[in-house]
């Protein structure tokens, strides 16, 4: 094989991998915007939210929707250099 092929298969390897992490980077970007929306609107529910059983389960379900934008948030942040 040519010196000049193995150069460009490994080029469009290479570019393969960027493109990819850039695709990560958006994937996690529109994850984030999703879990936000959710977050308030399970604020809205609590809010709005009379029974006690129902307010607990609500608080439970917001503990997590908020432990998991905090962890998308700090690893968007661990990416962020790559990403631009």
């Amino acid at each position: 094989m040519p010196i000049d092929e193995v150069l460009k298969r490994l080029s469009n390897y290479l570019d393969k991998g960027e493109r990819k992490k850039k695709v990560h980077c958006e994937q996690i970007d529109t994850l984030l915007d999703k879990l936000k929306e959710k977050e308030s609107s399970l604020e809205k529910k609590l809010s709005n939210e009379k029974d006690p059983d129902k307010r607990k389960r609500l608080k439970i379900e917001l503990k997590v929707v908020t432990a998991q934008r905090k962890k998308g948030r700090k690893r968007r942040k661990e990416l962020n250099a790559k990403c631009k």
